[in-house]
């Protein structure tokens, strides 16, 4: 008996040994340093939330800045849902006066500006920002979305100027803290898509503490409540450190067919974020970006559409050398649409509609789609994209590649002999990679009916100076939405944009009347229709020629977990998790 009672001991400490010792290596590894390493095109030019606005300086701040909404990481249709808020808007006055309540216990990092304490998240830092969204001197590409919206906000920025030492004493009629934690905001007509506006950077709350530490500059400064604390930039990359003392966040419990079947709900309930530390590297060069990737100095690549092709041997399959190191590939839809636009204001394209159709039906749609997607993208028979609402999948292609009806067209035009042929100004959106192929594209179809091309090469910079100067003719535009609605995009069609977003100039009052009728409805089948009106004023007046809808070819090693892309959910590395 006592024999037995021994090797009953000795087993039960085995196993207690061999527990405890599972129990370390599993703490150890959660424990362990881990460090997440992506690429950015360039420097960022401006970390104030008031102004950043690229992609890059985006998904940068939006590790540690943290608005009132954010999107549902793994749902489609995209969700709102509380970031820093407690629950969605209370809608008032027939919706014009919109309270919403703060989650109360949240911090902001560290910063000499508060002198050693905790200064915790209040109702007036997002009172501050919208004040400075307001000032016109500080420029912010946001400030449309609130302008004629809420009551006193374009009267603010004129009042102010630029003395920014005004913010804390000239108030703003139409944004209050009624309390601590309470913010308010009178709206002069109800606003669909305010929850919207909420969940973008430009929204993010700023102490005032920061601004008067910085004197309003803060162009290289990130504060924030979020999940990551900003470290600086050592001229190679973006550094970033988990925040020890963010609040309890989970990763999310539920998501739509795609998250279940890609497996990215492994993580729920698992508390965020994952990983220690993060590292943008800056590239600019295409080539770069993707050597980088290949030699394991980034974990995570968007591949440049001009390396499509190397993803693929020729039977189709990933290639070699991607297969050895276990790389994995998506491809993913993104809300985004590309189009060739006209510059509506020059003498020469601006003015003559059937020398816009010409050049709209001598473009070879197929020829483009697999020159610059390698026929991954779809073509667009919309100015709206799939997955907006009022989009329409069986509407037909207004234009198709027929070279003997663009020259027809350009006798129309009045360009009836080869002497009299136009010469056309293309000007690309970069000076690199796939934008010089497209506009080499661009340049021989066009010259085949008889046109004259000189190709402008610009740097993506130059080319969004020159084009919301109104200082380009003919050119290739882009937009990534800001939030799933149509009235998104269609605000690069409404005149009071140009000079600005609307960089084909373009001013069609029966479109700037519907523009305001849309933004007034708050009836889904009314909006559609007002969309659908918008559309065909559009497609007559052919301001545009809608060209393709973007998707994206995602790299990344095995370690790397979680990953789903968006376009908009740019917050998202906190439910990353990195395996080593």
């Amino acid at each position: 008996m006592k024999k037995f009672y021994l090797i009953l001991s000795v087993i039960s400490f085995l196993l207690l040994g061999a527990a405890f010792w599972s129990w370390q290596k599993l703490n150890l590894i959660e424990q362990s340093e881990t460090t997440l390493k992506l690429a950015l095109d360039d420097v960022v030019e401006s970390l104030d939330p008031v102004s950043a606005f690229s992609d890059d300086a985006l998904v940068v701040s939006a590790q540690v800045l943290e608005p009132l909404y954010q999107y549902h990481y793994l749902k489609r249709p995209y969700e709102v849902e509380s970031l820093v808020s407690q629950g969605l808007p209370t809608l008032h006055n027939e919706g014009k006066l919109v309270r919403i309540k703060i989650k109360q216990g949240l911090f902001y990092h560290p910063h000499p500006a508060f002198r050693g304490k905790k200064r915790e998240l209040m109702a007036q830092d997002f009172v501050t920002q919208f004040k400075r969204l307001a000032m016109d001197s500080l420029k912010s590409p946001g400030q449309g979305f609130f302008s004629g919206l809420i009551e006193g906000f374009t009267e603010y920025g004129k009042k102010i100027g630029n003395d920014w030492e005004k913010l804390p004493t000239q108030d703003l009629p139409g944004v209050k803290a009624i309390d601590a934690w309470t913010l308010e905001i009178s709206l002069k007509r109800s606003e669909p898509n305010l929850t919207y506006y909420l969940a973008m950077n430009f929204t993010a709350p700023v102490p005032w503490e920061i601004v008067r530490h910085h004197k309003n500059d803060l162009s290289k400064i990130l504060v924030g409540t979020g999940p990551y604390i900003y470290q600086g930039y050592n001229d190679q990359f973006y550094q970033m450190e988990k925040n020890p003392h963010y609040r309890p966040e989970f990763y999310p419990t539920a998501g739509d067919r795609f998250a279940n079947v890609q497996n990215l709900l492994v993580s729920s309930k698992e508390r965020i974020p994952f990983i220690n530390n993060v590292r943008f590297y800056v590239s600019s060069n295409e080539r770069g970006r993707w050597d980088q990737f290949i030699h394991k100095e980034i974990d995570l690549l968007n591949v440049p559409k001009t390396f499509i092709p190397l993803l693929y041997d020729e039977k189709g399959q990933i290639n070699h050398e991607l297969k050895e190191n276990n790389v994995e590939l998506k491809h993913f839809p993104i809300l985004a649409n590309r189009w060739l636009a006209f510059n509506m204001k020059d003498p020469l394209v601006g003015r003559n509609l059937y020398l816009r159709r010409a050049i709209a039906f001598a473009i070879d749609y197929s020829k483009y789609i697999e020159l610059l997607s390698q026929n991954t993208n779809l073509r667009a028979n919309s100015i709206l994209v799939p997955g907006i609402s009022g989009y329409r999948p069986t509407q037909e292609f207004r234009f198709k590649y027929d070279p003997e009806l663009a020259r027809k067209y350009l006798k129309m035009a009045g360009f009836t002999s080869p002497e009299k042929m136009p010469t056309i100004t293309y000007s690309t959106r970069g000076n690199q990679g796939i934008s010089l192929v497209e506009a080499n594209f661009i340049k021989e179809m066009l010259e085949a009916i008889g046109l004259k091309v000189n190709i402008q090469v610009l740097s993506f910079s130059e080319f969004l100076t020159k084009g919301r100067a109104g200082e380009l003719m003919f050119f290739t535009d882009n937009w990534m939405f800001d939030y799933p609605n149509g009235e998104n995009i269609l605000q690069l069609l409404v005149s009071q944009n140009f000079p600005g977003i609307n960089k084909a100039a373009y001013s069609n009052p029966a479109v700037d009347k519907l523009y305001l009728e849309l933004k007034e409805s708050v009836s889904t089948e009314e909006r559609e229709k007002i969309i659908h009106k918008i559309e065909e004023l559009v497609f007559e007046d052919l301001p545009w020629i809608p060209m393709m809808y973007e998707s994206t070819f995602i790299l990344h090693y095995p370690q790397i977990k979680n990953y789903r892309k968006s376009s908009i959910i740019r917050n998202y590395v906190k439910y990353l998790k990195v395996i080593r």
